[in-house]
């Protein structure tokens, strides 16, 4: 049968065979996915922010997919290799491209830092996948550093796909080894193609980030980034010993793709209102837990219920309609109806301008101290104490000394874009901390916290 094409905004047509159609996309698990949001509440700032995990999903694939055959390609790749066991490479990681993000509950990484990571551990130990990451050589750091959402889609792979991947010829848990960043083939002595084929999936240049970098960008409409995609997907290489890395032209764009990172996370994910609405539905998630039976977010209404951002925020309009006089209520009507409060500064600049005292002290003052300061400000700006918040949004560490990894492919070897001058002395932004105040009371509260940060200093 011809392959099955699905129109794709951000990189055209996605091509899948039948098979994969069959046994991973049209499946439950799968597309319950339509209902996750990429980007949770940020669609209360950029309305177009209504991407889901599903499209993400496909557009990992679809780039999974064409840097391995380009990579096929390449005379030095498949040297030595039998076409079967590359075709054997290339299904194991075309369906982890697929599943790598199953596993978010609703409401993406909100969701997530619910769901109790001991619990998935354990599970996935009397699943086998422990012992069988130690039967090929590797220590427990795969479960131990993977994130909840990643903990959940391995479970989820060994519960509902053990069958279906079999039956492609996959191995379910080398699936999971993949989306932890592992090959259990390349682990057990295997050729060296089945680890660059994990790399594709997890590594500093890896697909996951390549596509959800450039789908949040045109998505939100934020037009931040600058960057040549088809250009670093033509420019993926690999070696026996380097692994996974990026030939030298690739360097014509590889520092607008890095800096168009940081912009992204900057201006999207840090941008303050984004901060505020993520925030918000983050602690109407937690007062939902306090309101009803049993926590909202759990492994087993995922697996059993398939439970997405339309679920929880139904249990949500109820929960606000059954409790009227509650704080949850309050945050609900606010989150619906798109009522925020003022930040003491928007970004950096003003940030600056208007907090009178050194900014690096200043900021790690109110992060570690923002309980404290919460409840002080709420007192003196005589206002209830759900209506201060001081926040500070969760950007990944892309500092220059970690973005420096990147390998470039030059002269036979590999080097990091760092060890190239690509950066010269240029630093990258971090994030700084919001505080969220009514409106009109702005400067009392700025002029509060700066009194008691330098009591306290």
């Amino acid at each position: 049968m011809p392959p099955t094409q699905i129109k794709d905004p951000v990189h055209g047509y996605v091509e899948l065979e039948q098979p994969l159609v069959d046994h991973v996309l049209d499946t439950r698990a799968f597309q319950r996915l339509r209902h996750v949001r990429q980007l949770s509440a940020t669609n209360l700032v950029y309305p177009g922010a209504n991407h889901t995990r599903f499209e993400h999903s496909l557009g990992v694939y679809h780039l999974a997919r064409t840097v391995f055959e380009n990579l096929r390609s390449q005379p030095y790749f498949t040297r030595n290799a039998p076409e079967a066991e590359l075709d054997e490479v290339q299904r194991t990681l075309e369906c982890a491209a697929l599943l790598h993000d199953v596993g978010h509950p609703p409401f993406s990484h909100l969701g997530e830092r619910v769901l109790d990571a001991d619990d998935l551990r354990d599970r996935l130990a009397d699943r086998g996948l422990r012992s069988t990451f130690e039967e090929a050589g590797v220590d427990a750091r795969p479960l131990a550093t993977a994130s909840p959402h990643e903990l959940l889609g391995c479970l989820i792979v060994l519960e509902e796909y053990d069958e279906p991947l079999s039956e492609l010829g996959v191995d379910p848990y080398d699936v999971c080894a993949h989306v932890l960043g592992y090959s259990l083939a390349f682990e057990r002595g295997g050729r060296w193609q089945h680890g660059v084929a994990a790399q594709i999936l997890h590594s500093p240049i890896d697909v996951d980030r390549l596509d959800y970098i450039t789908r949040d960008n045109q998505m939100t409409g934020a037009d931040v980034l600058s960057f040549d995609t088809d250009r670093m997907i033509d420019a993926y290489t690999a070696h026996p010993e380097e692994g996974l890395a990026l030939s030298d032209k690739a360097l014509s764009t590889i520092g607008n793709y890095l800096e168009g990172r940081i912009a992204v996370y900057m201006w999207v994910t840090q941008h303050h209102k984004s901060v505020y609405a993520n925030v918000l539905l983050g602690e109407l998630l937690d007062r939902l837990d306090g309101l009803v039976d049993g926590s909202p977010v759990t492994a087993d209404r995922v697996l059993d219920e398939r439970i997405d951002d339309t679920t929880l925020m139904e249990r949500l309009r109820v929960a606000a309609r059954e409790h009227p006089d509650s704080t949850l209520a309050d945050l609900y009507d606010r989150f619906r109806t798109r009522r925020f409060p003022e930040t003491c500064w928007k970004h950096r600049i003003a940030y600056a301008d208007r907090v009178d005292a050194p900014l690096d002290a200043f900021g790690e003052w109110l992060v570690d101290q923002d309980d404290r300061l919460e409840v002080a400000l709420a007192d003196e700006l005589d206002v209830p104490a759900h209506e201060v918040w001081i926040e500070q949004s969760y950007v990944p560490e892309y500092e220059p000394q970690e973005l420096r990894d990147i390998p470039i492919a030059y002269g036979g070897t590999t080097r990091s874009v760092g060890e190239l001058g690509l950066y010269g002395d240029r630093a990258f932004d971090s994030p700084i901390p919001f505080v969220f105040v009514p409106r009109g009371v702005e400067t009392r509260a700025i002029e509060a916290l700066a009194e008691w940060f330098h009591a306290d200093h």
